[in-house]
């Protein structure tokens, strides 16, 4: 489909090292040309180095390529986490030679087989790439291999190919003999961003894209500066813009593109993005866990203390009884005396009685006792639970309809006590499933009752539905 959409014939930024895809600037052009040079000349030792993603392995297929064109003989090894004897034994099998099962033997058979080799006019080039990974051991082995010789040259070429790791372990002083003998050595340094416009419009040329430029003048400019000019970051890149483009129905791919690209492709971005959802994990649980425990002491507490409704009922109709006999008690003086006022909170589900200062009446029995009662004698009812301040966020649900749905208001003011809720919270960015704790929702407007006597001296009770 992307191939179709695009015009062309193959993937033009593959991950394989294809030697058809090369880009041989002056840079690589000599890199290969020294290559191919020192063999010719049966210098013995020849090095490579470039950092990860450069190209080397691409290069150094292509020097293989040529050499097979003539005479040679080729061994190429990748495997390079292997001992000294591993190496021979591989070298050996590489030749069509099954290795004895001691180091000296093999030995023996390497030398006589590169002997034979020299005696049919043909060279034997031994490529060792990823070179880095070798041990100081394995490495003096592969100095001695290149003590097969005879009077007129070296039997054995070998091209040591790695990252710049492998130029710190030659300049350990144990190495100072295989440092002598690399008589041909070859760095591969990054591309600048002119390099990099030429890499691209060459791999699109080679994979069959005919037409305008398809990278803007800017998105190459931030390809080069995101890939560091690095061949592999680009191939990454730019087949990621490639497919996003296409997601896109856009059929050339600007700045953005490669922006939000190589955004994904970050690992740095990767990782702070990863670190900000461990946090706001560890921040939920955090909020979750004294929620639990509250909500389960409170449970334990209800377990104990609880009002069943039917002693809720008989308690309001209480309080309404004793509302109404306060009410038809007459006054018996004209000063002040504290007197009893009952509030029923339908809200809550608790009862309040308290004294105010209301004038002097002749108290009856009844009404002596209640105010001989404490100034506030609260009865503790179940409360609401407080799961009803925590909102699952739902699928293209918004904050505001959150807040209208669960507050019935919407307001700048609701927005910023949420957000002293929830630390961190975008109210513009809320994720599925995100849970927000909102604030309490303002308490119902009870309709309140007050029931005044005709004379002057009655006291004053509220009845809060």
């Amino acid at each position: 489909m992307l191939l179709e959409y695009y015009n062309l014939l193959e993937q033009p930024f593959g991950v394989t090292p294809d030697t058809r895809f090369l880009y041989l600037n002056h840079m690589y052009c000599e890199a290969l040309a020294s290559l191919w040079y020192g063999v010719e000349e049966r210098r013995g030792f020849i090095a490579l180095i470039a950092h990860p993603g450069m190209g080397k392995t691409t290069l150094l297929f292509q020097l293989l390529q040529r050499l097979r064109r003539t005479s040679a003989r080729t061994v190429f090894l990748f495997q390079t986490c292997c001992s000294a004897d591993d190496l021979i034994r591989y070298l050996l099998l590489d030749l069509g030679i099954w290795p004895s099962s001691d180091a000296v033997s093999m030995r023996y058979q390497l030398n006589e087989a590169l002997i034979r080799e020299a005696r049919a006019g043909r060279q034997v080039v031994f490529v060792i790439d990823e070179a880095q990974n070798l041990s100081a051991a394995t490495l003096e082995s592969v100095r001695l291999l290149s003590d097969f010789e005879t009077s007129q040259g070296k039997l054995l070429q070998i091209v040591l190919a790695g990252q710049p790791q492998l130029v710190n372990t030659l300049m350990k002083p144990e190495m100072l003999q295989l440092t002598q003998r690399l008589s041909v050595t070859n760095f591969l340094d990054p591309l600048d961003a002119e390099e990099v416009g030429r890499y691209i419009r060459h791999r699109l040329g080679v994979a069959g894209y005919q037409g305008k430029p398809l990278f803007t003048p800017d998105a190459l400019q931030l390809v080069a500066e995101e890939s560091q000019g690095i061949p592999r970051n680009i191939n990454n890149i730019c087949f990621g813009a490639m497919s996003m483009a296409f997601a896109l129905h856009q059929k050339r791919i600007d700045r953005e593109i490669v922006e939000s690209v190589a955004a994904d492709q970050s690992l740095r971005s990767l990782g702070q993005r990863a670190i900000l959802l461990e946090h706001q994990r560890a921040r939920s649980q955090c909020r979750e866990l004294p929620e639990t425990s509250a909500r389960t002491a409170q449970t334990a507490s209800m377990q104990r203390k609880s009002i069943p409704s039917g002693i809720g009922r008989y308690a309001r109709v209480t309080a309404c009884l004793l509302a109404f006999l306060l009410l038809l008690t007459p006054s018996m003086a004209t000063g002040l005396q504290p007197a009893t006022r009952v509030l029923v909170s339908a809200e809550n589900r608790s009862i309040s009685v308290a004294t105010t200062l209301t004038p002097k009446f002749e108290a009856t029995a009844l009404e002596s006792s209640v105010a001989k009662a404490e100034p506030a004698i609260h009865v503790g009812l179940p409360n609401r639970s407080s799961d009803d301040r925590i909102a699952v966020v739902e699928p293209r649900q918004t904050l505001r309809q959150i807040c209208l749905r669960h507050l019935g208001r919407y307001s700048l003011r609701t927005v910023q006590q949420i957000q002293a809720l929830n630390s961190g919270l975008d109210p513009n960015r809320i994720e599925i499933g995100q849970r927000i704790r909102l604030p309490l929702s303002p308490a119902p407007q009870n309709s309140t009752r007050s029931l005044q006597g005709k004379r002057e001296g009655q006291p004053i009770v509220a009845l809060a539905k």
